[in-house]
């Protein structure tokens, strides 16, 4: 394994200045700074992790913190934490994951929070290390977030709808009070506002059973040729179950998902959806969360909406 002396003895330099090119490059000349690199990149030299985190006071750790009841969590969380432990670990950092909005700080430089509900939001505020959100920002919020493209998603599925020929045209979506949900029952309104159809729309929990239950109080006096745009593919699912046990669809009736992840696939007829794009959220969500880490400056507020994307299956004509 190379150390400083490898470094120093191919840069024909002290070890003391090759420790201070490397924790202090703003006290050195341009010329040394390049000597050093180069001497480092020769040798392969990689500064121990525990040395860089005393010299630039942090922990190279960010927090994963997951607030939303982990019985409602979709699947999407398994494989978008594996894409951000990847990223983070490219910038040099390690993931640490937790529900307990309370649990110290000191052990971490930053934190990636999903899940909030109104009630965290006093607590979110008293964090002293920098936080970004993987969800839309509440109203009035100074939070920076990443998140899927809520309202173009549904916006995509109801006119794919419209597009089949579906003659009629509802929506399904989550019972809660929170920004992603009201910007994905927008997306449906301001499609059927476009083209000046009726509007059916109706909420119930994430769950497919709550889904189940809601469709089949109302599944005999639904007409043919009707469209289900739905909030989450869990809800979807649901629809599918129930309107399965009369009707055939896609014949009879078509339905739509949101996510993309693992339940689409599992539906049977398998489920047209809206997929997240889960890589690029992870990489844009461990890009801000670094940048105000290492930013010594004061953040502004960041809005990233990720595009998604049409996942075309079985559930539609």
């Amino acid at each position: 394994m190379t150390n400083l002396n490898d470094v120093a003895r191919n840069a024909h330099v002290s070890k003391m200045t090759v420790s201070r090119v490397i924790n202090h490059p703003e006290r050195v000349s341009d010329e040394l700074k390049e000597l050093v690199e180069k001497a480092i990149q020769d040798v392969g030299y990689e500064p121990n992790r525990m040395a860089k985190a005393l010299v630039n006071k942090r922990q190279y750790v960010i927090r994963f913190l997951l607030l939303e009841d982990v019985t409602t969590v979709e699947p999407n969380y398994a494989k978008l934490l594996i894409h951000i432990a990847n990223y983070l670990q490219e910038s040099g950092y390690t993931l640490e994951i937790s529900t307990d909005l309370a649990a110290s700080t000191n052990n971490i430089d930053g934190m990636i929070v999903s899940g909030w509900r109104q009630a965290d939001l006093e607590g979110l505020s008293l964090v002293t290390v920098p936080i970004i959100l993987y969800g839309v920002a509440p109203e009035n919020s100074r939070l920076s977030y990443v998140d899927v493209h809520n309202k173009q998603g549904i916006e995509m599925a109801t006119q794919y709808m419209i597009d089949r020929g579906y003659q009629d045209i509802w929506y399904i979506g989550i019972a809660i009070d929170l920004p992603f949900a009201k910007q994905r029952a927008l997306g449906y309104r301001s499609v059927m506002n476009k083209y000046g159809m009726s509007q059916k729309v109706f909420a119930t929990e994430n769950h497919a059973h709550s889904a189940d239950i809601l469709m089949t109080n109302m599944v005999t006096s639904i007409q043919s040729n009707t469209g289900f745009v739905c909030a989450t593919d869990r809800i979807a699912l649901g629809v599918v179950r129930s309107l399965t046990r009369i009707y055939e669809v896609p014949t009879d009736f078509g339905v739509i998902g949101f996510d993309g992840v693992f339940i689409d696939q599992i539906s049977s007829p398998q489920l047209t959806t809206i997929r997240q794009p889960l890589a690029l959220i992870a990489k844009n969500l461990v890009k801000e969360i670094v940048n105000r880490v290492e930013s010594d400056e004061e953040n502004t507020k960041i809005e990233v909406n990720i595009t998604p994307e049409l996942i075309i299956r079985d559930s539609t004509q």
